[in-house]
């Protein structure tokens, strides 16, 4: 007997704070990856193509699909922003 099927899932893929479109609030908005892949013995095997990208708000919960293109811009400020705080946090002073 062989078992097999196909199941979403769901990866997050980057953060910023910005005004949400459905809600006007300021808030966390994070871009989730969806891809769905054929499983064998509940293994995922491989993906179906690309993948589907939805923008998610932390506040009202709000979801809108976003293009790949929009995405890739999306996860490049994201990284972009990371990195900008990494540099300003400091390092505790080290006592003698």
């Amino acid at each position: 007997m062989i078992i097999f099927g196909s199941r979403t899932r769901d990866a997050l893929v980057g953060v910023l704070f910005f005004a949400c479109t459905l809600c006007g609030s300021t808030a966390a908005q994070r871009l989730h990856r969806l891809r769905t892949w054929f499983t064998l013995f509940f293994l995922p095997v491989f993906p179906f193509g690309h993948g589907r990208y939805v923008l998610q708000c932390a506040y009202c919960g709000g979801q809108s699909s976003m293009p790949r293109e929009g995405a890739e811009r999306f996860i490049a400020d994201s990284e972009r922003a990371q990195q900008a705080h990494l540099a300003q946090e400091t390092l505790p002073p080290t006592g003698a």
